[in-house]
This record gives structure tokens, C-alpha cells and sequence, in this order.
């Protein structure tokens, strides 16, 4: 039987519009082909393809008191869910496509910042962490916490939780205030997911297997290193290994939340007893697959034979 994740971090309302060219002269109304309303953050979005992927799951998060509120609070009723509700406007992100494949981003935080760690312990006081897998997502997203994400990490493990983080891309850049306190957490973590440019700019190295080697002697040396490299697919390194996987090839209009569904697909292998290179596989396959949609869908999603086996 799988171990049930805990997600815990940032659910906002997404946005997703495109394609356009170039952005528009100010005071102009364009018209745009396709778009997407849903619900977004790193750490909602992982939870959402986990249930889809039928994984027992829990989202710990929150939202505000408005329609965009509403939205989330009703999508996750779980009995592992737990949304605390603020009376401050929920986050919200507008992502703009371009005809080139760039995106860009216009978000305001809203409730993000009053997700703080008391928050975090107050909705985890009665969920099942002794054996489960605890993913602290979306940790720069969250001012409130930033400060004690390593104390929320201590709490997990001595609950009895593997833990697995994906901070994310800092807003103000990779500052070295940023960089040590990443890998203090990369220090108690089992699982790091990062993406190839994350890596690269929390190590301070331009190419990725020199980023890895750093980590790894900065004291990641007990954590397993995994690498999100879009449509290259994923790298692990675990020790003195590195492990590839490779990602089927889809036509892609909208990547917003990739590594978020790779995270999905990776948890719920571990989760089952899958090793490495499966878990690896798995998180690469269900990615592609959920980005290839358009909007995106709610179905159920069904992890390969090769993503299952151990």
C-alpha cells in the first residue's frame, strides 16, 4: 500500500493566457486564443496530480475569503486536506505565453503571506506523519515562513516523515543569505527537486554536473539530488551515482507547472517502493503528459508499467 504524501506550501488562483508576440503598447486591448483559469502554485499543483494519479495525498495550504478562495477551499475537502482561510485577497498569478515558448508572470501574494509556521503546525497537529512522505513546497513564495522552513522540516522529521523540498526560484535572486539556507535544508532533506537552472544558480556553477558535485559536498551528501531538465527529461544524483531518465516527447503549448506534476509523478513512485531510476521515469512521464494538456484536466492518470515497476 503507498505511504500518503503531505504537501505542504502555496495554492493561489492561475491565470494562463497566450500566445502573444510581444506585449501590447500600453493603453491597446489584444486579444488573445487561448487561456486557462485554474488552480495554481507549486504546492497545489503537485497535490492536484497526485490525486489525479491516485496517490493518498494531503494539501496543507490556505487561501482568502474571496471567489478565488472559494475555488480552492472546495477543491480540497480531503479528509488529509487542511485550508486555513484568511481574510486577505487570495494570491494570484497571471502567466503570459509568448509565440517564442518564453512565459512571464504577474502575481500579487495575498494570502501567501500569512502562511507562517504556526499556521503549518496548527493544521498538522492530527495528520498521519510517522511513515509519510512531508514535500515543503514553494518556500520562497512564502514570506512568513522563510525564516523557519528549516524549523518546519526539524518538525516533519522528528514526526516520523521523509522529506522532500522544492523551494523554488527566490524572488529576489540567489543571494548567498538564500544559497546558505537552501542547503541548511538540502542538509535535512532525502529528496532535493530542482530544476537545471535552479541548481546551476544555488551552486553558483555554469554547468550542471559541477552544480551537483558542490551540493554534494556542501552537505546535500545524504539527500537524493534530483534534477527537473524539461523536455531532456531528469537526472538523480544519489552518492557517487547518477541516474538519467528521459522524457517522452509532446506537443506543448503551456509548461506552467511542469515541475510540479514531475513532483507528482516522483513522490508517488517513492511513495509505493519504486526505486530511483522508476521514480525518475515516473515523474518525467506524468509530466509530460499533464503539460500536454490544455486546459488542464481532472481525469485520472495512470503511471505506466515501467513507472510501477521497482
Amino acid at each position: 500500500m503507498a505511504r500518503p504524501i503531505c504537501v505542504l506550501g502555496n495554492a493561489n488562483l492561475d491565470l494562463v493566457m497566450g500566445a502573444i508576440g510581444a506585449w501590447p503598447e500600453p493603453g491597446t486591448e489584444t486579444f488573445l486564443p487561448r487561456s486557462d483559469m485554474r488552480i495554481g502554485g507549486s504546492a497545489a499543483n503537485t497535490a492536484l496530480v497526485l490525486s489525479r494519479l491516485g496517490a493518498p495525498n494531503g494539501l496543507i495550504s490556505g487561501c482568502g475569503s474571496d471567489m478565488a478562495g472559494e475555488m480552492i477551499a472546495d477543491r480540497f475537502q480531503g479528509d488529509l486536506h487542511r485550508i486555513e482561510r484568511f481574510s486577505d485577497p487570495t494570491g494570484v498569478s497571471v502567466g503570459v505565453l509568448f509565440e517564442d515558448a518564453e512565459r512571464s508572470f504577474l502575481s500579487i501574494d495575498g494570502h501567501l503571506a500569512k502562511l507562517d509556521l504556526p499556521v503549518f503546525l496548527r493544521q498538522l497537529k492530527d495528520w498521519p506523519l510517522d511513515g509519510a512522505i512531508a514535500l515543503v513546497s514553494g518556500a520562497f513564495a512564502m514570506p512568513g515562513l522563510l525564516a523557519h522552513q528549516e524549523a518546519l522540516i526539524d518538525h516533519l522529521r522528528l514526526a516520523g516523515a521523509e522529506i522532500a523540498i522544492d523551494p523554488g526560484w527566490p524572488g529576489g535572486g540567489w543571494t548567498d543569505a538564500s544559497r546558505r539556507a537552501v542547503r541548511r535544508w538540502i542538509g535535512k532533506s532525502d529528496h532535493v527537486l530542482l530544476n537545471d537552472k535552479e541548481t546551476c544558480a544555488l551552486a553558483g556553477c555554469a554547468d550542471l554536473p559541477a552544480a551537483l558535485d558542490a551540493l554534494q559536498e556542501g552537505g546535500g551528501a545524504g539527500a537524493r539530488l534530483v534534477v527537473k531538465c524539461g523536455a531532456d527529461g531528469a537526472i538523480c544524483r544519489n552518492g557517487r551515482e547518477t541516474i538519467r531518465a528521459h522524457a517522452p516527447r509532446r506537443e506543448v503549448f503551456d509548461t506552467v507547472g511542469a515541475g510540479d506534476a514531475f513532483n507528482a509523478g516522483y513522490l508517488a513512485a517513492i511513495a509505493c517502493d519504486a526505486g530511483i531510476e522508476t521514480a525518475l521515469s515516473a515523474g518525467a512521464h506524468v509530466a509530460s503528459d499533464v503539460i500536454a494538456e490544455f486546459p488542464r484536466a481532472q481525469t485520472r492518470i495512470s503511471l505506466t508499467e515501467l513507472a510501477l515497476a521497482s
